[in-house]
């Protein structure tokens, strides 16, 4: 198959795509996919042409994501974006983090591409904490003429709940005058004091005398980073502050202006950023030819260390340890290193530390290393790894630096367990492929990644590590100004941040990193990404108290039905992992089926995009009690909202109780949680069935499957409760929703549904029962201005039953539904 017969295949999937729910989307390229590899089954291009189509489905989900640039009001607005496009350009919120008990600005930027004018229309804003309610929704007129942008931003203002450390997601269901959705978006909102607990860190390389600050700032706040490094602000790696402290020379010869920073750190301050000055714990430099000697400024040479004669380094044995960078325009092209556990050199450079913070205003110190080089000697003969000094030396630091927060990068993880076992405020480590755990494994894979955030977290009593893990190196070396390849950037955060770790990988208005000099460019995001990364961050917000807030690894059962499945990072399966914490049982599930390798770097560039699976039937073992069953992701199919799984089974073999559900979607990554209590809006049923939010009260339609896209649910004339369903077009239209159950006792059981049809007259409004194994019963929908109770009665004999609604209506015809329960009599 050529790629001109992709083409037209694309351009035909495009408005099916349009007209369609994800999930029966997937479900069409899926078994289109299938139809593709049996015409081209015994060709030895198979794998090549899978890949293509695997490159038309994610461009077509990329659809999802539209991107701008622009100023509205003052308000900076970034490209990075992950809107469906339909009405909403973007939303975000006015800083990073907050306090319990503040006001949170929420701004949502509308261009109008819904086809006609909109005048008087409505937003809703809901506030959730995970599967919960945890505020009123809030209502928000705006009026957006056809293809035209609103002149200042819908904005809604809302008071976050006095609990600290605490995650929430922000849903805008944005609908025209008739009620109409015509879009939804959602944003997270981390409620915490302090940035530690949850760090999302960033950095900053451009210092230049004009740098737009402001909009730098407002991009990263976009994606709720509250911590960020100022990457070689400083002077020297020994004189991190220079004399003069409105402009100077980095060792690389780049102009710094110190305005530059300030204005950096006033801004970040807004947003509820920390700020982090960077420089080596360990470093300084000498150049005869500017006369700027390390000596001169009050370093001592035998507070130095050498290599010594039982060094591996056989050429270096008794050489001065150094390190040479690049050839400079300032001449400082080789760091000297001085021993960590001097007490000389520790009182010298944390000194040189609170003159700097203070000088500008920064809020900590970033310590850097270069990793283990093995063993070294003192100027008085003394023996040590500079690994074994980090602990002695950053609780100093600590001391030394009062207030102001302290972090060390241990390159490599070498000496990790050093630093976790310290006072440092934050984890922090730069994990390269080759290098090894204490076990002797190579951090090369996903789980190897996984492995050292889970050891970080235990060693350091609950500590988040932050991984920086530059993507494709060598790959953006050889090939400057390309992207970044969206599929494995994808996994390897799936990888970190379903473990319970952080990233830095975002930074300088919304570049990624890939490099561990920090101001080289050498790759660029491309808008699916830009889009998807918006998405991964609202998502480690909103579900911050799953991911990493006391949570510890579990060993219970998962069974994948028909599909690999696997507690390792194999590839071509279901990578799994299970947790627990006092209120929820977890299962974080990494798509790596389609995936040929589980390496993490990918500087082969080789395709790291997932075969997305649908209806993926999973048997967990639990423990204690489940009786609701949660799944949430960032992938574009549930755009970070939970959605509401059906226990399809309840029962215990000799392995123990388990239960049953089908996830909907897998793309690159879900999050399950269970809990014990019963779920909002649903009726047990039975043998362990519930109807899902059978009053639509999770303010969408959970649970429910819609065929058509002339439906929605809103908050506007509810039977009761706050949410309603219904069904309107301007436009002639078929609509249908419905919900099987199944696992039900079998018997007799009455249906009841609160309706009204009120606006037009439907061509046929009725309920449709459906026994699996008999016939169906049909309960008409009657005309009136008031809600009525319909009922319908059906028989199960082999314990599964379809409930429908279902009308056939001319333009400007509504039905609401609400309030539907069953009943076993």
């Amino acid at each position: 198959m050529k790629w001109g017969e992709y083409g037209y295949i694309f351009m035909l999937l495009i408005p099916i795509y349009l007209s369609t729910t994800d999930n029966s989307f997937l479900e069409l390229i899926t078994k289109y996919e299938k139809y593709l590899i049996i015409r081209m089954k015994g060709c030895i291009v198979v794998k090549k042409e899978r890949k293509k189509l695997k490159v038309i489905q994610s461009v077509l989900l990329a659809l999802t994501v539209t991107m701008s640039s622009a100023f509205i009001e003052g308000i900076p607005v970034s490209a990075a974006s992950s809107t469906t496009g339909k009405m909403i350009r973007d939303l975000n919120t006015d800083k990073a983090m907050y306090n319990p008990g503040d006001k949170v600005t929420i701004y949502m930027d509308v261009t109008n591409n819904s086809g006609k004018d909109v005048t008087n229309g409505k937003v809703t804003f809901n506030f959730k904490h995970l599967e919960k309610d945890v505020s009123l929704s809030q209502t928000v007129s705006y009026s957006a003429k056809t293809g035209g942008t609103t002149s200042t931003p819908v904005v809604c203002n809302w008071t976050v709940p006095n609990d600290n450390f605490k995650g929430y997601l922000v849903q805008a269901i944005c609908k025209d005058e008739n009620g109409i959705v015509l879009d939804t978006e959602t944003v997270g909102v981390d409620v915490s004091s302090g940035w530690t607990k949850f760090p999302r860190y960033g950095y900053l390389t451009k210092f230049e005398e004009h740098t737009d600050t402001r909009n730098a700032i407002w991009t990263l706040k976009n994606y709720h980073i509250n911590g960020l490094q100022y990457y070689d602000a400083q002077y020297r790696h020994h004189k991190p502050a220079s004399d003069n402290t409105e402009v100077w020379d980095d060792w690389a010869g780049r102009k710094i202006y110190g305005n530059t920073i300030r204005s950096y750190i006033s801004s970040a301050k807004q947003a509820n950023m920390v700020n982090m000055q960077y420089n080596m714990i360990y470093a300084a430099t000498s150049n005869s030819t500017n006369g700027s000697n390390y000596w001169d400024d009050g370093v001592h040479e035998d507070w130095g260390l050498w290599y010594s004669e039982n060094n591996s380094n056989v050429d270096k044995r008794g050489q001065r340890f150094t390190f040479f960078m690049s050839d400079t325009p300032t001449g400082d092209s080789t760091l000297y290193f001085f021993n960590p556990w001097n007490k000389g050199w520790q009182d010298y450079i944390l000194a040189q530390e609170n003159k700097s913070l203070n000088a500008l205003g920064y809020d900590g110190w970033h310590g850097d290393t270069v990793g283990e080089w093995g063993e070294m000697k003192t100027a008085d003969g003394h023996y040590v790894y500079v690994k074994d000094t980090y602990t002695d030396f950053l609780n100093a630091a600590k001391q030394a630096l009062g207030n102001k927060y302290v972090m060390m990068n241990p390159v490599g993880a070498q000496g990790i367990e050093n630093v976790n076992k310290s006072n440092v405020d934050v984890l922090y480590t730069e994990i390269w492929p080759w290098d090894r755990d204490s076990e002797g494994v190579q951090y090369s894979t996903y789980s190897a990644l996984k492995k050292e955030v889970e050891q970080s977290r235990k060693e350091s009593n609950g500590k988040s590590l932050i991984v920086p893990a530059y993507m494709q190196k060598d790959y953006g070396i050889a090939h400057p100004g390309s992207y970044f390849n969206t599929g494995a950037v994808i996994l390897t955060d799936a990888a970190i941040y379903s473990a319970g770790g952080s990233r830095l990988e975002l930074g300088d208005n919304g570049k990624m990193l890939n490099h561990e000099y920090f101001p080289a460019e050498n790759l660029k995001m491309n808008d699916e990404l830009v889009g998807r990364e918006r998405n991964m961050y609202d998502f480690i917000v909103a579900y911050e108290n799953l991911l990493r807030d006391g949570q510890s690894e579990t060993n219970n059962g998962v069974y994948v039905y028909d599909r690999q499945a696997s507690r390792n990072d194999d590839a071509g399966s279901i990578w799994y992992n299970t947790k627990i914490d006092s209120k929820y049982q977890i299962i974080q599930m990494v798509n790596l089926i389609g995936v040929n390798n589980n390496e993490w770097r990918n500087d082969d560039y080789s395709d790291k995009i997932p075969d997305t699976q649908t209806n993926v039937k999973v048997k967990y073992y639990y423990t204690g009690d489940v009786n609701s069953v949660y799944v949430a992701s960032p992938d574009p199919a549930y755009n970070c909202e939970t959605r509401s799984l059906k226990i399809e089974k309840k029962s215990s073999d000799d392995a123990g109780n388990y239960i049953e559900f089908t996830v909907p979607t897998l793309e690159y990554w879900d999050m399950i949680y269970m809990t014990g209590d019963e779920p909002d809006g649903g009726d047990e049923l039975g043998n362990n069935s519930r109807l899902i939010n059978s009053g639509f009260e999770s303010g969408d339609l959970n649970g429910w499957t819609a065929t058509g896209t002339n439906v929605g649910v809103d908050n506007n004339d509810a039977q009761e409760g706050n949410y309603k369903c219904y069904f309107w077009s301007n436009e002639a239209y078929n609509q249908k929703i419905e919900q099987t159950l199944s696992g039900l006792e079998n018997g007799i059981y009455t249906i009841k549904a609160k309706v009204k049809q009120n606006t037009g007259n439907s061509i046929l409004s009725r309920m449709e029962l459906t026994e699996f194994g008999g016939g169906a019963v049909y309960t008409d929908i009657p005309h009136g201005d008031l809600y009525v109770e319909i009922t319908g009665t059906a028989q199960v004999t082999n314990g599964k039953l379809n409930i429908a609604f279902y009308q056939a209506a001319p333009g400007n015809t509504n039905l609401e539904i609400d309030n539907v329960t069953l009943i076993l009599e």
